[in-house]
């Protein structure tokens, strides 16, 4: 398997108070093309700084990360800001924040900035793209509606029809499960393990469920500022956390039961 994204050694630490909070301990991972990689971990524990520095978004203290074997830390802010949003891509949990814009719009983004192998293509071609990267994930009627007005499974779909839409090699989905319950975490996850062999992308997924990772190809739990490789898993096995995502898993099961 081609590797992607390689993370060697990677220190982080944030400063609070008179002390300073270790988030990330000598951290290493690879993420190979078409390969979909679960970092497990409760809330809090740095999975989206991990995230973040995959994607060139913050530095690490000290460690390696090249993506497609270019040391990322040795690039410019102009250059790690064309790999993101064209190779690289980001699906979060954010929306367009204050912007009120139809989502059409908001899925066009990261073409309309001009960061994508598309950006000398015209406006036309570009809405054509959006508008088949939410058909691809099945939102295709949430173009003309605002953020507002659709449901976290929407926003969850529409966040990562925007993740494909300039075509990346890499994608970085950050606790994109988090506000879904079992159902929708198991049709979206199966949907990214889907996008990621039908285009070849490789995946980093940050999850606080372990439901989230039953069809991934690799775990990797991250706790104490520690990230420790899991077992390979087939796709749909079953694999027990019982600290993690018990009680929700609990709950859900009483509401279906009412």
């Amino acid at each position: 398997m081609s590797e992607l994204l390689c993370m060697s050694g990677v220190d982080k630490s944030f400063r609070r108070g008179s002390q300073d909070l270790r988030v990330l301990k000598d951290a290493s991972l690879e993420v190979g093309v078409g390969e979909v990689v679960c970092v497990l971990g409760t809330r809090g524990q740095g999975k989206t700084t991990l995230l973040r520095i995959a994607a060139g978004m913050e530095s690490a203290d000290s460690g390696e990360v090249r993506f497609r074997g270019e040391d990322l830390t040795g690039l410019s802010d102009r250059k790690l800001s064309r790999l993101l949003g064209g190779q690289i891509a980001w699906a979060g949990r954010s929306g367009p924040g204050g912007m009120r814009m139809r989502l059409l719009d908001y899925v066009a983004m990261p073409l309309l900035a001009g960061h994508s192998r598309a950006r000398k293509r015209g406006r036309e071609d570009v809405y054509a793209r959006a508008r088949a990267a939410l058909e691809r994930v099945g939102a295709q009627g949430c173009g003309e509606q605002r953020w507002e007005g659709i449901s976290d499974w929407e926003r969850a779909l529409v966040e990562l029809a925007q993740g494909i839409v300039g075509e990346p090699e890499l994608l970085l989905v950050d606790d994109l499960t988090d506000a879904l319950g079992i159902r929708e975490t198991d049709e979206l996850t199966a949907l990214i393990r889907s996008l990621s062999k039908e285009l070849g992308l490789g995946v980093l997924m940050s999850v606080s469920d372990p439901q989230a990772t039953l069809f991934s190809d690799r775990i990797m739990t991250l706790g104490g500022g520690t990230l420790t490789a899991g077992p390979s898993q087939e796709p749909g096995n079953v694999i027990e956390f019982p600290d993690l995502g018990a009680g929700r898993r609990e709950a859900e099961r009483g509401r279906r039961g009412s």
